[in-house]
């Protein structure tokens, strides 16, 4: 088999190319969420809608101290469920801020 005609260079961009668009697609769109935080103050984070509602509440236990165990975020009253993604869940918009109630127990 000769395979001195083959570009192999370009079979690796290709395939990194590839490997990129497969990366961004499961990420998903960015999603910006305005979080009501208890105390009344509000917060404003960008996240790939593919990220996990855990995701979001390690974020908001790192930057603002609530802690992750005892934080439960909702949307319209609805709970957001920690497995899920935030593309799962009902009223996240990629493009447009979604406020999120944020309350913590304890």
């Amino acid at each position: 088999m000769d395979l001195s005609n083959v570009d192999l260079e370009s079979s690796r961009e290709r395939a990194q190319s590839a490997k990129e668009a497969e990366t961004r697609a499961e990420e998903g769109d960015d999603v910006q969420l305005v979080f009501h935080l208890p105390g009344g103050s509000t917060a404003k984070a960008s996240f790939k809608a593919g990220v996990t509602v855990a995701f979001v509440k390690l974020k908001l236990e790192q930057d603002h101290g609530l802690k992750m165990a005892s934080t439960t975020l909702k949307i319209g009253g609805k709970v957001l469920i920690d497995p899920l993604s935030l593309s799962d869940c009902p009223g996240i918009v990629s493009g447009r801020e979604v406020d999120v109630a944020v309350e913590v127990k304890g």
